[in-house]
C-alpha cells in the first residue's frame, strides 16, 4: 500500500511502501524527506478514528482486582500500581497466610472470593445471618435438657414416695435377717466365698409342692384344699431349678419359714453380695450405727428414690448425648476431611470440635457438656447412695 509523503516544499507524493521507513530525496527542492513506516501511520490513524469515536484502545491485560484503577499487562500477574498479586490474592510483602477452606454452604468468612470488597460483604452477611439466628429464641437442645431432667427427677421422686407410702402402710416391707442362720452363713462364706451367692429371697407368697410342678391338691373331703405356703421375706439357699420351679432350703432360725420345696421361680430373687453384706452387719452388735443397714422408713424411702433417680438420668444422658453427637456429625462431615473424621468417630473429640466451630455450629458444645455433666453427675451421686436390704410384699394395715 502506497504511503503518502509531504515535503516542506509543497511536494507531495505516494512512496512506495519499500521506502517504508527510509530517508530519501526531495525530487524538487533536493532536500532530505524521511518516509514514515507503514504501521505506525496505520495506527496512527486508527487511534485517532478510535478517539473520535470517544474510544480508547485497550492494552489487552485485565483490571486489577485489589485497587481497579490499574491495569495488570497480559501475561502478568502483580499489579504494578498496587504489587497485588493475581495469582496467590495477596499483596507483595505480606506473609503467606493460610488459605481459608470452605465449611458449610451457608459459611462465608470461612472462604475467600478472591477480592477484598467480596470478602467484606460476606463478612458483613454472616454478621447478619447470626443476629436473625440469635433472635430465635432458646434453642431445641435446652428445652430437651430440660424435658429430659424433668423426667427423670419426677420419676425419682414417685419412687421415693411410692416406696415412703408403701411402707408406711405396711403393703411393703423390708427384708432383714437376724439370728443363729447368719451366724452360720457367716462362718461358711469365710471358708467358702461363694456360699454368699446361694441366698435367695422369697418375694411373694406362694404354694409348696413336692416336685417341681404345680401343687396336686389335698382334698380332705371337708370342703377344704390343704395346701403348703411359703411366706414373704423368707431368705433361702438355693438347692435347684427346672421347669421354671425353684427348689430351696429355708435359712435356719427364722420364724415361721416353712418347710423346704419347690416354688415358681418368679417368686424368687437373688440376694446380691453387697445386701448380704449388709444382712452380716446388721447382726452383729458391736457395729456403729452409721455402718448398719438402713431400716428407718423416711431414709429408706429417700436413697431409694435418689437411687432411681441417678439410674434413670444415667441412661437419660447417654440418649440425650447421643442426640448431640448426631447434631454435631450432621456439622461435621462439612468440615475438612480429617477433623469432620475425628468429630464423628471420637466421643469425646466432638465436644472439643464444636467448641472451636462454635461461631458456624452454636451451643451444640455446651449441649455435649451438659450430657456428660448429667451421665457422669449420675455416676458421682449414686456412689454416696448406700446399698439398701431388700423388699418384699407385706400385708395392708388394717
Amino acid at each position: 500500500m502506497p504511503i503518502p509523503v509531504s515535503c516542506q516544499c509543497g511536494y507531495q507524493v505516494d512512496a512506495p511502501d519499500h521506502y517504508a521507513g527510509q530517508q530519501v530525496t526531495c525530487p524538487q527542492c533536493q532536500q532530505p524527506l524521511a518516509v514514515p513506516a507503514a504501521s505506525a501511520t496505520a495506527g496512527t490513524d486508527l487511534g485517532g478514528a478510535l478517539e473520535g469515536l470517544g474510544i480508547e484502545a485497550g492494552s489487552g491485560g485485565f483490571p486489577c482486582p485489589h485497587c481497579l484503577d490499574a491495569e495488570i499487562p497480559p501475561g502478568g500477574i502483580i499489579c504494578i500500581a498496587c504489587g497485588y498479586n493475581a495469582e496467590t490474592g495477596m499483596l507483595m510483602g505480606e506473609a503467606k497466610a493460610i488459605q481459608k477452606k470452605a465449611f458449610g454452604a451457608a459459611t462465608y468468612t470461612h472462604r475467600s472470593y478472591g477480592n477484598e470488597q467480596l470478602d467484606i460483604a460476606a463478612e458483613q452477611m454472616e454478621k447478619e445471618l447470626q443476629e436473625i439466628n440469635s433472635e430465635g429464641g432458646l434453642p431445641y437442645w435446652f428445652w430437651l435438657f430440660v424435658f429430659f431432667n424433668v423426667i427423670s427427677f419426677g420419676l425419682g421422686l414417685a419412687m421415693c414416695s411410692l416406696t415412703y407410702f408403701s411402707l408406711s402402710g405396711e403393703t411393703l416391707k423390708i427384708a432383714s435377717l437376724r439370728g443363729q442362720g447368719v451366724t452360720q452363713l457367716e462362718r461358711d462364706a469365710q471358708f467358702d466365698p461363694g456360699k454368699k451367692d446361694l441366698l435367695y429371697l422369697l418375694v411373694n407368697e406362694a404354694e409348696i409342692s413336692n416336685t417341681p410342678s404345680p401343687p396336686q391338691k389335698d382334698d380332705s373331703g371337708t370342703g377344704t384344699t390343704m395346701t403348703r405356703k411359703a411366706k414373704p421375706g423368707t431368705f433361702v439357699f438355693k438347692l435347684d431349678e427346672q421347669n421354671g420351679f425353684f427348689r430351696y432350703d429355708p435359712v435356719a432360725d427364722q420364724a415361721n419359714s416353712g418347710p423346704a420345696g419347690w416354688v415358681p421361680s418368679s417368686g424368687v430373687v437373688r440376694v446380691s453380695r453387697a445386701q448380704v453384706e449388709l444382712i452380716i452387719l446388721g447382726n452383729k452388735p458391736d457395729v456403729p450405727q452409721e455402718l448398719r443397714p438402713i431400716t428407718e422408713e423416711g431414709w429408706y424411702a429417700l436413697f431409694k428414690g435418689l437411687g432411681s433417680y441417678c439410674t434413670i438420668e444415667f441412661y437419660i444422658g447417654l440418649l440425650y448425648y447421643t442426640i448431640c453427637h448426631i447434631s454435631i456429625a450432621s456439622w461435621a462431615v462439612k468440615d475438612e476431611t480429617t477433623q469432620a473424621i475425628l468429630a464423628c468417630a471420637i466421643p469425646g473429640y466432638n465436644m472439643i470440635w464444636a467448641f472451636m466451630r462454635r461461631k458456624y455450629v452454636g451451643g451444640l458444645g455446651v449441649m455435649a457438656m451438659l450430657a456428660l455433666t448429667m451421665i457422669f453427675g449420675a455416676l458421682i451421686i449414686e456412689s454416696f447412695v448406700p446399698d439398701l436390704l431388700p423388699t418384699v410384699a407385706g400385708s395392708p394395715s388394717k
